[in-house]
């Protein structure tokens, strides 16, 4: 498969209610994302390359899985700041270890004058779509690194778990738009940028919960689609790609993630 990017407010031709989709999926969202973002704790790990003294920001947070997995692996002395405007998913993030939430949107919360020189690392994960003003957010990124400080982005650019036609194309649309190397250096952002495409470690997930993260529309891309287009890509994963997988049979597959490094010049 390829890759993706959305609009914040738009899916499509159709108004997308981006807060509605989070409150839907919030319940599920670790359930569906689990074993994904496990195969991306070791790449974000190699990448941040974390002390314990260090202070994190994590925007785009989510449930916080991310980020405890970061701050109890690294050892980090301090919590590490989970910006997200979702109020579901902190929820979530609150039963957490070692996460302080801050429920903004990053707009919001890098127009904070005293967001300033505050952090060693800030990470961003599958979350810039959503960025309604990207400019200012990754200029308030940078503005909120300490010397020495860098941020990390992390987006998929191929998932190589089965997708019906629909959804392929949903997804490679989304990908074409997705703010990549070019688009910062576009920004004139005061920073090196680095990058590389990274696979993720093999992953796998039984059929019947692969159709049921579609159903869900897991990936928020994934509501341009009709209900009625999504069970006629079920019933084509069925009747093709998938005809002699059953239900509780586990698939495998893995990511391809583009990392993008700003560091501080």
């Amino acid at each position: 498969m390829n890759i993706h990017k959305e609009d914040s407010s738009v899916e499509g031709n159709k108004h997308f209610d981006v807060s509605h989709h989070y409150r839907s999926v919030a319940e599920k969202y670790d359930y569906f994302y689990q074993g994904k973002y496990e195969g991306y704790i070791p790449v974000l790990m190699k990448w941040l390359d974390l002390k314990p003294s260090n202070i994190v920001a994590d925007i785009g947070s989510g449930t916080g899985f991310i980020a405890e997995q970061l701050y109890e692996l690294s050892g980090l002395n301090n919590p590490v700041w989970c910006v997200d405007p979702s109020a579901e998913m902190q929820e979530v993030a609150q039963q957490r270890k070692g996460l302080y939430p801050v429920q903004k949107t990053a707009e919001e919360f890098f127009s904070d004058p005293e967001i300033n020189q505050v952090f060693d690392r800030v990470v961003s994960v599958g979350s810039s779509h959503h960025f309604v003003d990207p400019v200012a957010v990754y200029k308030g990124i940078l503005r909120s690194l300490r010397p020495g400080g860098f941020f990390i982005e992390a987006n998929c650019v191929e998932a190589r778990h089965p997708m019906f036609k629909s959804a392929e194309n949903v997804f490679n649309t989304h990908c074409k738009n997705m703010v990549n190397p070019r688009l910062l250096q576009e920004m004139n952002l005061q920073g090196k940028i680095s990058h590389q495409e990274v696979t993720t470690p093999t992953v796998a997930v039984a059929k019947s919960k692969l159709y049921e993260m579609f159903r869900c529309r897991y990936m928020s891309m994934f509501n341009r689609l009709s209900d009625e287009q999504i069970e006629e890509g079920i019933n084509e994963l069925d009747n093709e790609l998938l005809k002699d997988v059953k239900d509780d049979d586990r698939i495998s597959y893995n990511y391809v993630v583009l990392v993008m490094k700003i560091h501080l010049d």
